[in-house]
Formats: structure tokens, sequence, C-alpha cells
């Protein structure tokens, strides 16, 4: 038979007995390659170490601000005509006259007293100077008339008037000092009698007029200077009319959430000469109502303390060592001011944009503001919050139907508005009560309608140089009261004269407005008393918000960046104080919305926002540095080796507070990687925690698990992703343990069957008795190999290992009797009978392992057919006994196995 054929054999017969062995290893590999997973589920916190750890310092972030431009403009918010009081004729007089005071006379007298001032900007001597002093012939009919002719001087100077009888007896009076350009005014005092001239009414106004002629330059001139102003005459017979004042006692926002002041500002407001002592000594417990800001009065008691204050600086905080007088004095006469029966009325805490809030959505602002301030300044005064909180006053009285409605929710009942949002019917010819009732979703609300001529009137007095005298304002101021009076005279119509709250009047000229109350045609009143008595006279249209007044208002974006900081703040609340229900009644967190609350003041409209958003950056970065001091520290990756493991992680806390956190762990794939999904933990402060979390694996692969802060409400505590764990896991899953179980049979099956096909019994018991028999026959020839891959004895295979010399190709051997197998396996020299039986008779065996000796043929050289294959052709042509490549006897080889 051929080799080739022999190798076609062998190697088919090797493959169908390895099959099972190779299918077994490609499964083990493929299970052993990890696979990517999901993310991690949960995990148990088991316990921690807490111990102390070295304060870091924190950082406070990068604080988020807005900086929308306002397209609010100083002023009046609303179109109106310009209060204007004329002080002379034309600006181009030669001789400025200058009214200090106007002396109206008293009911059942006549006489009527001018004071004032001359100066002049000419070069030319003023000679024969004379003053008189005139009024007019017939009283005003109304206020719309009483306002044009203080805006317009042409109008005024074309009344017929009618010279009084001064002191001297006649009409008009020498000046014996004229004025001086460059020297001080030269002042002057008018007395004039009105007559005995009955009254066409019980109170009537009047137009005055202070005349100046002479010569200016030898040159006469008609006149030389004027003043226009107007007198009020009163019989005292008709009811006067109640005026009620409100005088807002309210500062920019100075409180930072750290404890500290913006600035030291408030120790000159409230000083000596300061404003807003100035506003506090003029006011009367009787004839005026306070509207204060409660923040200005919590700055106040800091700055009170005995041990003193500090405030912020840019190059760091700087220490007042004592309490400030001006600051203690001012407290004082607020208490003294409530306990003799004044009323207070609380201002939105920081004095909050009411109406930009509630554009914007913000109501819980709105609440807590309305709230709060009502709260803190009853505690501070010792009053009930009903006797501050029933009456709001929004900024400058603006305040549109949402705004309304939504403080009448707030259970208050009265609100101060600007008589522009409610303008009375045309057919009223007369100014109607302040008193009016707006309907609301929550029921009736009583509005009071705030004059804002008289406001401005009040305010518009500088002691400019160019501007009109305090007697001239005064004697306008006057007139308004006068004419409203003698619009109706027995009909009296509560009035509102509510000050703005930046009003910083020169030095007496509060006292001087607010004692212009009291005369015989007005009178001041409770504000109290408005709400109840004095019922509304006319109708009211529906309200009116301009446009121009809701373009004042805090911008939404700069408002939305406020609010955001507060969310974060009020994050903070259950990590700081757990045990509260509310985060703004933490004591940690309350300083730092209060300063969030009041950065929406109405002081940082227009161009003082910047002062907004610097407050508001550093209540910001309060909060980063809690919130950043935080942390949770771990291994980027962690590797589980069963099907339980613990991923330990640091928690730590660089505050100073002592915080409960919330850790939760997230996964995407929780039927791969299994736990708990939170665990909570306290952690006092500068400490760390040592946490190890159990966690139950599935399967194999590497699964991200995340870990993220939050508080007991379930807030983020952080913007920044969550920590990130890989676990990777060698574990198998229930399926790739069955198939690893199966793969791992069959290897055994398949090793067990080969083993038991070479140690059968049967087997060896057949091959022994072919050798008997080939021995007895050694000298008669060896019989003819079998052409099989392995020797056979009675057709039975020998089996080998695989890749052994048996497996490839060996030379035929035929087995040794018993007793030559028996040598052979002791390791002895044995015949090889099929090589001597191919050699034939009379040549002597070559002993097992020795050298057979030279061949008969030694020395003796054939060329090789180039023919014949070397591998295969030399093989059958040559002697079967002998090497093809050395011509020598091969030595007997061991067969491997048994």
């Amino acid at each position: 038979m051929s080799a080739p054929h022999r190798h076609g054999r062998l190697r088919g017969v090797s493959d169908g007995r390895r099959w099972p062995v190779r299918l077994a290893t490609v499964v083990l590999l493929a299970l052993v390659i990890p696979v990517a997973g999901g993310s991690a589920a949960g995990a148990t916190i088991r316990g921690g170490l807490v111990e102390r750890i070295a304060r870091a310092d924190s950082s406070t972030g990068t604080p988020r601000s807005s900086t929308a431009s306002s397209t609010g403009e100083s002023g009046n918010p609303l179109s109106s005509s310009p209060v204007t009081v004329a002080s002379s004729t034309v600006s181009g007089n030669p001789v400025a006259v200058s009214l200090t005071g106007v002396q109206a006379p008293a009911a059942g007298s006549s006489v009527v007293s001018v004071q004032g001032t001359l100066s002049t900007s000419v070069t030319q001597p003023l000679t024969d100077l004379r003053m008189s002093l005139e009024i007019g012939s017939a009283p005003l009919m109304s206020r719309a008339q009483l306002e044009t002719l203080t805006n317009n001087t042409a109008a005024a100077r074309s009344l017929t008037n009618r010279p009084l009888t001064l002191a001297s007896g006649e009409s008009t009076q020498p000046l014996p000092d004229p004025p001086v350009r460059g020297a001080n005014p030269v002042p002057f005092m008018l007395t004039g009698a009105l007559g005995a001239s009955a009254l066409p009414r019980p109170v009537g106004v009047y137009p005055l007029r202070v005349w100046v002629s002479g010569s200016v330059g030898g040159k006469p001139a008609k006149p030389i200077g004027a003043a226009y102003t107007f007198l009020v005459r009163s019989s005292g017979q008709q009811q006067r009319t109640p005026v009620a004042v409100v005088l807002p006692l309210a500062d920019r926002p100075h409180l930072r959430s750290d404890g500290l002041l913006t600035d030291n500002d408030l120790a000159t407001e409230v000083g000596p000469t300061g404003r807003l002592s100035r506003l506090l000594d003029a006011a009367q417990p009787d004839a005026v109502t306070l509207a204060v800001d409660p923040t200005l009065v919590q700055a106040l008691k800091i700055m009170e303390r005995s041990g003193g204050y500090s405030w912020a600086r840019p190059g760091g905080a700087v220490r007042q060592p004592t309490a400030d007088a001006g600051a203690v004095h001012f407290l004082s006469g607020l208490a003294n001011f409530a306990a003799a029966g004044g009323q207070v009325i609380a201002l939105p805490y920081g004095d909050a944009d009411l109406a930009a809030l509630v554009h914007a959505q913000k109501l819980d602002t709105v609440k807590y503001a309305v709230n709060t301030g009502q709260v803190v300044l009853a505690g501070l005064l010792s009053r009930d919050t009903a006797q501050v909180g029933s009456v709001a006053y929004p900024a400058d009285g603006l305040a549109d139907t949402t705004t309304v409605d939504v403080l009448r929710q707030l259970t208050v009942q009265t609100v101060l508005l600007d008589d522009r949002l409610l303008p009375p019917s045309r057919a009223v010819t007369y100014t109607p009560s302040a008193a009016v009732d707006l309907p609301t979703s929550a029921g009736p609300l009583r509005a009071l309608r705030a004059d804002h001529r008289l406001a401005e009137i009040a305010t518009s007095y500088r002691q400019a140089a160019d501007g009109p005298g305090a007697g001239t304002v005064l004697s306008r101021f006057r007139a308004e009261l006068g004419m409203i009076a003698a619009e109706l005279p027995d009909q009296p119509r509560a009035q509102v004269l509510a000050l703005p709250r930046d009003w910083d009047p020169p030095i007496g000229w509060a006292e001087q407005v607010l004692g212009a109350v009291d005369s015989d045609y007005s009178a001041a009143a409770p504000l109290g008393g408005l709400t109840s008595q004095y019922l509304p006279t006319a109708p009211r249209g529906t309200l009116v918000y301009p446009a121009d007044a809701q373009a004042r208002e805090l911008p939404g974006s700069y408002l939305d960046a406020v609010t955001g900081v507060s969310d974060e703040a009020l994050a903070l609340g259950p990590v700081l104080c757990p045990r509260l229900k509310a985060a703004v009644t933490c004591q940690d967190v309350n300083p730092m919305y209060n300063a969030l609350v009041t950065a929406t003041s109405v002081a940082w409209r227009g161009a003082g926002m910047v002062d907004g958003v610097s407050l508001s950056q550093q209540v910001d970065g309060a909060v980063s540095a809690i919130r950043n001091g935080i942390q949770v520290v771990a291994s980027h990756s962690v590797n589980l080796t069963s099907k339980h493991g613990l991923v330990p992680i640091t928690l730590e806390n660089n505050t100073d507070f002592e915080v409960t956190v919330v850790l939760a762990f997230s996964s995407t794939n929780h039927s791969r990687l299994r736990s708990p999904i939170r665990q909570t933990r306290a952690l006092p402060s500068g400490q760390k925690a040592q946490i190890e979390i159990e966690v139950d694996a599935e399967g194999a692969g590497t699964f991200p698990l995340e870990i993220r802060r939050l508080n007991l409400s379930g807030q983020e505590l952080s913007t920044d992703p969550p920590t990130r764990v890989l676990v990777r896991s060698t574990v198998y899953g229930a399926i790739a343990t069955a198939i690893t179980i199966g793969a791992v049979s069959v290897l055994l099956l398949a090793v067990v069957v080969r083993l038991a096909r070479r140690l059968r019994p049967g087997a060896r018991r057949t091959a022994k008795a072919p050798n008997a028999a080939n021995a007895a026959n050694g000298a008669g020839g060896a019989p003819e190999p079998s052409g099989g891959g392995a020797a056979t004895v009675a057709g039975a295979a020998l089996p080998g290992p695989p890749g052994s010399l048996a497996d490839a190709d060996p030379p035929p051997i035929w087995q040794a009797p018993a007793a030559v197998a028996s040598g052979w396996s002791r390791g002895a020299p044995t015949a090889d009978l099929s090589y001597a039986a191919r050699r034939g008779k009379g040549v002597t065996p070559a002993a097992h392992g020795l050298d057979p000796g030279p061949s008969p043929d030694l020395g003796q050289h054939r060329d090789p057919d180039p023919r014949q294959d070397p591998g295969q052709g030399a093989a059958q042509d040559a002697d079967p006994g002998r090497e093809a490549a050395t011509d020598q006897v091969p030595t007997r080889r061991r067969r491997s196995g048994p």
C-alpha cells in the first residue's frame, strides 16, 4: 500500500478524535473575554470610619450674574407736566427775585407778609429801585388753572392784579441798597393788607406777584424783576381736607449673607445731619405714617452692637470697634415714634420690586418679601404683624391689576397707588377722594390714590441757586391744598401725600412741608382712618399701568439669574438643617436667601443694577463654597473577583457646617450590577468618612457606577457631572456558567472515552495472541505490515498520543514474543525480528539501541532518482529496514502509550 494513502487515513482518524477538545477550547476562550456592560446600579453603605482631615481652601466657584441693562429713566416714571415754581418773569431780568417765605393771612385777618432776596447779574448800576406787592382780583377756579399759571409766566403776567397797601401806607416801597453783581443777595420784606372786602367763598386761592421797578444804567426799566406765587385766603368756616402723609424710611440694601455690611454709608445717613435722621426728626406721630424697610432696621441693629461691626472692602473687611452713635440714636427715635402711637407700615423686605417679580412669575419671592417684611418689622418694634402689614406701598405707587391681585391674596388690606393709575371720569371737575375699592380674585381691596402733584411740589425744592425759593415752593404746595378744599368746601375728600423713597430734602425743608399740611383748610390725618372713612366720592375707571412704568422695572433676565442662585441656596436647607421642614427657617440659609431677596430691590433699577449683581455674586460664592466643599472621592476603577464586592469611596466635608448628604447611586443596567439606590450620611465640619458600597455583579464586564450628591429632598447639590467609578467584574452569569459546565463536560467525556479505549482489557489480550504466533514463525520471514496508520495486532489498533511517531508514519513493527516484550519494558536490548526477517538468514540482527554496523553496500554511492519524491518515492524503493537519508538500520523507538 502506498504512503500517501497511509497519511490520509492517519489524518482523518486524528481529526475525528480531536473535535470535542477544540470545541470546548473555543467556548472557554469566548467566555473569559470581558464584555462591556452598562452603568452600575445603586450601592449600599456598609459603614465607614470618620476622621479629621486638614481643611483646604474651598472654591467659591464662578458666580453667575446678569448684566442686562434697565430701560428705566430718572425722574417721574409717568408722563406729566413738569412742576416748576417760577421766581422771576424772565430768566434774563436784571434782578432775580427769590421768595424765602410767604405768610398768608390767618382766618379773620388780612395781613400778608412776603420775604425774599434780590440779586443781579448785570454790571450796570441799579438805581431808583422800588418794590410792590400785587394780588389777583379774582380767585382761581381749578387746579388745572393753578398748574397753567405756574408753568406759563406770560399767562401769569396777563392777569389783572391790584396792588396791596404796604405797611408804609403806600403801594410801593423803596429799596435803598440795590443788589450788586458778585455781592451777597439783598434781603427784603414786604407786608401788605388785603382790605376788609369779603371773600366770595369760604376759601380761595389767589395769584400773588412781587414787582421790582427802577433804572438800569440810568435807563428806566419796568419791570427790572418779578416773582409769582399764590396766596390762600380762608374764612375758617369750611371743613378741612384730611391729608395722610406717608414718609418712607428706606435706603439701598446694605446687608450681606456673611454678616458684613456692604459699606459704611449708613453711618452718614443716620448721622446728626444725615438724610434718614432729618426725615425721622421731621415726622410727628400724630401727623405722619412711616413706611420702613425692615432690612434698614436690621443693618442698624448690627451697627449698634457694643462690640462694633465690620463692613466689606475690596482689600478686606474693615472693623468699627464701637457701636455707631447715629444708629443707636435712630433706632431709639424709631422706637419712641412707635411708642407714641405713630403708625408704622412695613415695606417689602429689601424693598423688593413687586411689580417686576410678579411679571417675571417670581411669586414665591413676592410672598416672602411681603410676609417677611411684616414679621421682621413687627418683631423689631414689638408690634402686632397686622399693625404693620395691612398696608402695601409699591415703589412709586405703581402696580398693575395682577400685582394688586397678588397683594390681596397675601392678606394686604390697603394698597397705595399713584392717582394717575386710577383717573376719574372726565365728567368729574373736582379732586375726588383718595379711597377707591378695586375688585380682585380674593375680594375687594381698598386702594388709596396718592396725589402725585402734591408729592412733586413737596420734593421740588433742592436749595439750588437757580431754582425757586423755599417760600415760592411752599406757597404752591399750600395753594394745591387750598384749591382741593375750594372745589367742594362742604364735602371734605381725604387725600394722600406719599413721598418718594429716595427723598433727600434740604435741612429744615421736611419740617416746613409737613408743617404746611396743618392749616385752616387742611389737616393731617392717620392713614388707617382713610381705609374705613371717607368713602369714594367719584367713580373710577379700570386700573391703568403705563408702558414707561413697566420699562422701569428690573429686567426678567436679571431676576432669573438671582432666582437661580436662590434655588441653589434653598437646596442647602435640608443639608445644613435636616430637622427643619422649611429651608428658609434654617439659620445658616436664611442670611443667604434674605440677601438674594434684597438683590431684587427697586434700588437696583437702572444704573444701580451693578450693585445688585455684586450682592448676588457674593451670595453665589458663599453657596458654591458649601456645595463644592462636599466632595466624593473614589478610584477610577475597581475590580471584582466574585459575585459580591465592595467599592470604596470617601465623603469629605470641607465646609464650616455639619452637613447631611444623600449619596445616590445610579445604573442603566440593573440586571448586571445591583445594589440599593441611596444612603444618607451625616458628617461634621472638616471631617471625612470612608464608605464601602456593596454591589452584586450578575455577569462579567465593565460597568460605570455613578455617585450623585443630593439633599434630603432629592435635589442635586451640584451641576457638575456625577462621580464615576468603573467596576470591572470577571464573574460569569447563569447562562455563561451553564455553557462553561457543558463545555467542560464534553471535554471530560472525550478524554474518558479515549482512555477507556486504551485501557480496555479485551484489547490487551487480543494483542498478545498474534505476538506469540509471530514469534514462533519468526524464522520463516516477516509478514507484510498493515497499511493502517497505527500498528495492529490481529486487527486491533494500538493507539498513541496525538502528534507521536505512531500517528505520523512509523515503520512497520511486529510485536515481539512475550519474553522479548518483557525485556523491552525493562530497557534491555532486544532483537528486531522484523529487521532480521527482511535482511534474510545469516545476518545478525542489531541490538536495540546499538549501531547495527556497516551494511554490505557500505561505501557504494547511489544517486537519488530526481523523478522520485524525496518524502514518498524514496520510502517506497528504499530498504524498509534502513533510514532513507543515512542508509543505516534505525534504532528501535519506544512507543508512547501503554
